[in-house]
């Protein structure tokens, strides 16, 4: 029993680092960012805000082959059967997509 409660605490403390992460490297392009899922607290509208934009954050070991642009793709758009279009970028072309929006303003 005491290795599953390491493992989960293990899964939160990445959970955390990534969250960091990504504000971290959002401010590094002059974004307003924070972290609002702070201690677990778990923010009712997402984990972390950039520039009044929540985004949730997820950390697996791996993911899937598909989510990542291939050839010369700036990003990956998917759908699941009657759900929702999505588009996964990376985050660095995500950020200065954000910065130039600011700058138009």
């Amino acid at each position: 029993m005491k290795g599953y409660s390491r493992q989960g605490k293990r899964n939160r403390q990445r959970g955390a680092e990534l969250q960091r992460q990504v504000v971290s490297d959002a401010k590094s392009y002059g974004l307003e960012a924070y972290n609002r899922d702070r201690g677990g607290a778990q923010h009712e509208q997402g984990d972390v805000e950039i520039n009044s934009l929540f985004f949730g954050c997820k950390r697996r070991k791996k993911a899937a082959e598909w989510l990542y642009p291939e050839k010369q793709e700036y990003g990956v758009f998917f759908r699941e059967d009657r759900g929702e279009l999505m588009c996964a970028v990376p985050a660095d072309f995500l950020f200065e997509l954000m910065t130039q929006f600011i700058k138009d303003e």
